[in-house]
């Protein structure tokens, strides 16, 4: 064997005989959690990643970290930024939205968003929806005016029946001054719209949240306890006094008993004393717990932060996971999932590896014969990552193709 070749190709080969000896039972419980983000800056950076946990504080990235979605396949940017994702109410159907934008032409050049659903994590339908040409007629939201669409989100609203998503606009006439006479900030306040029922389209943006001062990243999670919606954002932007407050770039609360509001604002920040600037918060449950996880992206000190809370109100540092190697998360969002989903998952990760090591194999290794037999080989790993849906497939395809590696 060369060296270099890894050892995942003796994996999948045992994968189908350890995966059959776990309990059918428990595969529709979740036990695990995935986390969505992208991973920098750079075009490239700025593409969907995957990574999975056992406990929601540690994480281990699929695909070498390598993205899971293309963004020039996706997005008019061919950039994303901020994946929220979510399980939707027939609990087999996934929702994503995302933020279409390359940071590297500014950062007020994003006029839209994203969104995606599927079935199975891995192939989605996609919609990127430019502001500018779906509002014509809205004032104010014209390509010269309108300079951010940014980090959207959804959740099923009861009432209407309806996944709503919200996001935060940012525009040119709604900028205000600072403490320093030489910059004023952008205002940026957070609206919301309503999918259709295909998830290709929203309806026209109505205001859901006016901080007073700029506000981002708006995550909005149900308190059963309490029976409110709680909304967490950002305090964004250039430090400035607001109504007694000073602004510091950290996550806040709102509350209100109504999803669209009106919210009533906390006057304190919720991230670990001292801990600044944060952003791009995401809550969600513990598996099995009645506590939540509050994580937030320290981008300025790479980690992501980690604390809990057993009442959405007051939170407690647990763990600072630094971002490293092939885990760079920025602003993405956590969601259970099932031992089935994990395993299918894991196993199209196998299938990337795999081929991953078998096109690491310097070509003069081979003979003629074996170049064809290869060519083959990847041809048919590679399609059944384009069309694969099941575990199944991808195990298959992994013995192949970890067959043949195991020749050299």
């Amino acid at each position: 064997m060369l060296l270099g070749i890894g050892l995942s190709c003796l994996l999948p080969m045992m994968s189908e005989s350890v995966f059959a000896q776990q309990k059918t039972a428990d595969e529709e419980a979740f036990d695990s959690y995935l986390f969505a983000f992208f991973s920098d800056n750079s075009p490239y950076g700025e593409q969907i990643r995957y990574a999975l946990s056992d406990d929601g504080y540690n994480y281990r990235a699929l695909n070498d970290g390598r993205p899971v979605v293309s963004s020039d396949s996706i997005a008019r940017k061919r950039s994303i930024r901020d994946p929220y994702i979510m399980r939707g109410q027939d609990g087999k159907t996934f929702y994503m939205v995302l933020t279409d934008m390359r940071s590297s032409e500014g950062w007020q050049s994003n006029d839209g968003l994203i969104l995606m659903k599927s079935t199975d994590l891995l192939h989605w339908q996609h919609t990127a929806i430019h502001f500018p040409e779906r509002f014509p007629d809205l004032k104010g939201f014209d390509e010269k005016n309108l300079h951010a669409v940014w980090a959207p989100q959804t959740i099923w609203d009861e009432k209407e029946q309806k996944y709503m998503i919200y996001y935060s606009i940012g525009r040119h006439d709604w900028e205000y001054p600072t403490d320093d006479p030489r910059f004023n900030q952008p205002y940026f306040k957070i609206f919301y719209s309503y999918a259709n029922e295909d998830f290709t389209d929203v309806t026209e943006p109505k205001l859901l949240f006016d901080f007073g001062t700029a506000s981002i990243d708006g995550d909005i999670v149900y308190d059963q306890k309490n029976q409110e919606y709680v909304l967490f954002f950002k305090d964004e932007g250039r430090s400035v006094m607001n109504k007694g407050f000073r602004t510091r770039q950290g996550v806040m609360r709102a509350t209100s008993k109504n999803l669209t509001g009106p919210y009533t604002v906390e006057y304190r920040h919720l991230q670990k004393e001292g801990q600044y600037p944060v952003e791009g918060s995401s809550v969600f449950p513990l598996i099995g717990s009645d506590e939540f996880v509050l994580m937030y992206d320290c981008y300025a000190n790479g980690y992501y932060q980690f604390c809990k809370s057993s009442d959405l109100k007051n939170f407690t540092f647990v763990q600072n996971t630094p971002t490293r190697g092939n885990f760079t998360p920025r602003h993405g969002s956590v969601m259970h999932i099932t031992r089935a989903e994990r395993e299918r998952l894991e196993a199209w990760d196998d299938l990337q590896t795999s081929l991953d090591e078998l096109r690491s194999i310097p070509i003069p290794a081979y003979t003629l014969k074996q170049l064809d037999e290869r060519k083959k080989v990847m041809e048919e790993a590679k399609q059944t990552l384009a069309t694969g849906t099941t575990k199944k497939e991808f195990l298959k395809a992994s013995k192949k193709v970890c067959k043949f590696v195991n020749r050299f």
